[in-house]
């Protein structure tokens, strides 16, 4: 299906680009290019030697390794491209265009060693003429210089993402007749068309379209617009005879279409139309130029008390917000990942998508007109400003290459522009100078909301805020734009899901005139922890679905919340992070990879109108924990569905049928030692939907010397309730437990708590250093006397996993993490010994100075057991209190 779908996809990129006569050729130059890390300026030269440059092909970005390394920090700074190309003689009489679909962050552009032009900003496009820097007939040397180092004059200053530098989408050529459609109006497609009037009855269009003449000599023109129906059929043509100046760029002339019984763009019906614009010759007949524009026919209008309205019928926004990262490719994309991402969020049953926090590219836009995503719009102004006119400026440039770019997609309703910007406040300690910097937020907000009420009025505009209602009164920032977006994240960064309900509550109260959505939403989640006993910030799946399951019922309950969107679709590389997955915001609904995790099972379950059951932790398919006198364990297992009744069996075996509450069934499912096969179904009419799940369980009998089911491994986490599943070695680990005769254990001590200024955390947030399987050693058992295992006899092997979590060191915190970073904690060292069956095998332990504070450290010892003794080990303290982050012990013989 997705092979079939991008097989449509760019067999109809490629007609809009290349149609049959068009004189117009856009072809990308992607490959064979040359880059080096590093400022080296004498690389605009023809004859420069760029040899041992590194080969990249486009989408590239230098920083896809260093942004997920384990040292603090990523390149931010210069580097150089080389690109060289052979331009035909049979072009010459041709204008040239060189686009960048995206480049991180600043830009300056060489063509055989002149200079051609200059970009700021990272996630916008842009287009130079270079028709007069190229030589036909000849090789022509390209060279780019990129600059993704701080710079306090472009948004944005600082984000929640990583910077990734590079040229990381599409470069294209754009090769034209003197006449034709404006390529450089901020890189626009040089048509813009708008729909003053639409309802069932009729559509009146209006289509402005800019030309060029780059000819020495006036010129007469005949400007003509086609509209094209959904399924191909050419409707109406509209013909304009125009005079164009020499040299001049951008003029603009206005054709209207009025056309009756329109197909309206929806959801659930994306009709999109075509509009074909074309210059032609009228003397001689020839085509000059030609271009194709997506028109989607709608209305909307947004409500306080009631939300969102489309083509007169109600609708609440759900979905989700998005950003642009793939596993080990940081930001650099190719097309395949935006397509499937859409479709993905298509899938779920969403119909809104956040496009946080910058333009992204234009095929993912693309598919969002066609498959029927609304959307909002934003350029990334995110945490703060710099309040000086080079900012302003950039500010506003970057509005208007956002808003031009995208003018004609029916998906967008919303463009927004100020992300949390009250959220990192400098100056607070300074109450004068902290009031003027707000004044200098309203002041700017000011003006980008009236320029994009200029450029479009008839889309709404957004300020998104951050949790804090009344520092956003108090800055009357809440006064500027038509829509407040509300970011809420009650119940993970600190409080309790309630917090959530309270905060509508006050909003509702207080801002009663403004349609409000919720932005963000949403919990940590690294896909391979789970828990029985979730708690706030453990980072297990179970954790994420009780909050989601809490947020999605207020939301849909309450008719003034116009929409919502979860943050975020995909986990999303942010290198200041630690948590779980150090460098990595973990709250995507999807992995890095686009692996499911379950709250994208519940919200599918509620969004689509498509028959769905799926069972929940599917991506938890190696298990462990102990099993009861009759080999089994029991444990919880969620079905998600739109159906009203759900049946599980087990290996064949029905557990029961159960009604379904909230989109959910909750089954008890009774585990074996083995393959464990789970089968959901449900039954429509008499047809039967199901789902299946195959759970690789090893059990391990609280007898550990039960011969019924031979002891084989155990892996247990110390001071901790969750459960870790290592996918790349196959291995899960369980939380610990208190030693009982006849089974294993921990002896004294107690579990290691994070202290927050909201309270306990169950686990460190450090990354943990040699490692990438950071949970294992994130929780520890400080005091520990004794770990007893009370296997039969063989030969054993036994791995301990340490890590000092306690460090001498101030560490960063990260302000997203809002006041909820771990207090400072007296610590000086410790040292201890270890002794297995009363043998000796660590002598004055000291982690932190043999190897470093939070760096992981595994220490194997065999052991021989005879005579019925078990494993028996002991902690003896010198200085401080021993730990134990995590013990392996595998059976030899």
């Amino acid at each position: 299906m997705l092979k079939t779908l991008l097989l449509v996809f760019f067999s109809m990129f490629m007609w809009v680009i290349v149609s049959a006569n068009n004189p117009r050729i856009v072809t990308s130059t992607n490959e064979s290019w040359k880059f080096i890390e590093g400022d080296f300026p004498e690389a605009v030269n023809i004859n420069f030697d760029d040899s041992k440059w590194e080969d990249v092909t486009i989408p590239h970005t230098w920083n896809a390794k260093d942004a997920d390394d384990e040292t603090p920090g990523y390149y931010r700074g210069i580097a150089w491209y080389r690109h060289s190309l052979y331009i035909s003689k049979n072009t010459n009489s041709k204008e040239i265009y060189i686009s960048f679909d995206g480049v991180n962050q600043d830009t300056e552009l060489f063509i055989n060693g002149h200079f051609v032009g200059k970009h700021s900003g990272g996630y916008t496009r842009f287009c130079f003429d270079i028709t007069k820097y190229v030589v036909f007939g000849e090789k022509n040397y390209f060279s780019v210089k990129v600059n993704n180092e701080y710079n306090e004059n472009i948004p944005p200053i600082s984000a929640d993402f990583t910077f990734f530098g590079g040229i990381y989408r599409d470069v294209n050529l754009i090769f034209t007749e003197k006449q034709h459609i404006s390529t450089t109006y901020f890189a626009s497609s040089g048509v813009f068309i708008t729909t003053p009037i639409v309802n069932q009855k009729q559509a009146r269009i209006n289509i402005k379209t800019l030309v060029t003449n780059d000819d020495s000599f006036d010129k007469i023109l005949q400007i003509e617009n086609t509209i094209i129906s959904p399924n191909g059929e050419k409707l109406i043509t509209k013909n304009s005879t125009v005079s164009i100046p020499k040299a001049s760029s951008g003029e603009s002339f206005q054709n209207e279409i009025i056309l009756d019984s329109p197909s309206l763009w929806s959801p659930d019906t994306p009709s999109l139309y075509k509009v074909i614009t074309r210059v032609i010759d009228p003397k001689s007949n020839k085509l000059l130029d030609e271009v194709i524009n997506p028109l989607g026919l709608r209305w909307f209008e947004f409500s306080a008390d009631k939300g969102f309205f489309l083509n007169g019928k109600s609708l609440k926004l759900i979905g989700t917000n998005r950003h642009q990262n793939y596993l080990n490719m940081g930001n650099a994309l190719p097309d395949e990942i935006h397509v499937q991402d859409i479709k993905l969020i298509k899938e779920m049953g969403a119909n809104f998508l956040r496009v946080s926090h910058y333009p992204q590219d234009h095929v993912l836009m693309e598919m969002c007109d066609k498959l029927g995503i609304i959307c909002s719009v934003e350029i990334p102004i995110v945490n703060e400003i710099t309040e000086n006119e080079l900012f302003t400026q950039n500010c506003l440039n970057m509005t208007r290459e956002m808003v031009m770019q995208d003018f004609n997609r029916p998906s967008i309703v919303i463009w927004g522009y100020m992300n949390e910007v009250l959220l990192h406040l400098s100056f607070k300690q300074d109450s004068i100078r902290n009031e003027i910097y707000i004044k200098s937020v309203a002041k700017l907000a000011t003006e980008i909301d009236k320029q994009l009420r200029n450029d479009d009025p008839p889309r709404y505009t957004m300020i998104v805020c951050h949790g804090s209602l009344n520092t956003y009164l108090k800055a009357k920032l809440v006064d500027i734009p038509m829509i407040l977006g509300f970011n809420q994240y009650s119940g993970w960064y600190g409080g309790n899901f309630d917090g959530f309900d309270k905060f509508l509550a006050d909003f509702r109260k207080k801002i009663p005139q403004k349609p409000l959505i919720i932005t963000e939403y949403g919990a940590d989640v690294d896909a391979r922890l789970h828990s029985n006993h979730p708690v706030r910030y453990d980072y297990t799946q179970e954790y994420a679905n009780l909050y989601h399951e809490h947020y999605i019922k207020s939301i849909l309950k309450n008719p003034f919340i116009t929409g919502a969107n979860i943050w975020n679709f995909n986990d999303f590389y942010s290198e200041g992070r630690a948590n779980a997955v150090p460098h990595v915001n973990n709250k995507g609904i999807v992995t890095l990879d686009r692996v499911k995790k379950d709250t994208y099972l519940l919200y599918q379950a509620i969004l689509s109108k498509n028959p769905i059951v799926s069972i929940g932790g599917a991506n938890w398919k190696i298990r462990s924990h102990g099993l009861d006198k009759n080999g089994i364990c029991n444990q919880q297992i969620k079905v998600y569905t739109n159906q009203p009744w759900v049946d599980l069996s087990l290996n064949g075996r029905e557990l029961g049928k159960h009604k379904v509450v909230d989109n959910i069934a909750s089954f008890i499912v009774p585990f074996v030692n083995g393959i464990n096969t789970l089968d959901a179904s449900c039954t429509i009419d008499t047809c039967i939907l199901r789902d299946q799940l195959k759970i690789d369980f090893r059990g391990i009998p609280n007898d550990i010397k039960d011969t019924k089911i031979p002891f084989t491994e155990i892996n247990v986490m110390l001071g901790s309730k969750r459960y870790f599943e290592d996918r790349t070695n196959s291995v899960c680990w369980i939380p610990e437990k208190e030693y009982a005769p006849g089974s294993w254990g921990y002896v004294g001590g107690k579990p290691y708590i994070k202290q927050t200024r909201f309270g306990l955390q169950p686990a460190s947030d450090l990354d943990i250093l040699g490692t990438e399987n950071d949970p294992i050693f994130q929780t520890m058992r400080e005091g520990l006397k004794t770990f007893k295992m009370d296997v039969p006899d063989g030969k054993y092997t036994v791995c301990f996993y340490w890590a000092e979590l306690f460090s001498t060191k101030e560490q960063q915190g990260s302000i997203y993490n809002l006041g909820d970073d771990a207090e400072k904690q007296d610590f000086s060292q410790r040292i201890f010994d270890v002794d297995i069956n009363s043998i000796n095998v660590l002598k004055d332990l000291n982690l932190a100075k043999e190897y470093g504070e939070h760096c992981a450290v595994v220490k194997k010892f065999e052991v021989d057991v005879t005579n019925g003794e078990g494993i028996n080990i002991n902690f003896s303290p010198v200085v401080g209190e021993p730990i134990l982050n995590a013990i392996r012990v595998y059976r030899n013989y």
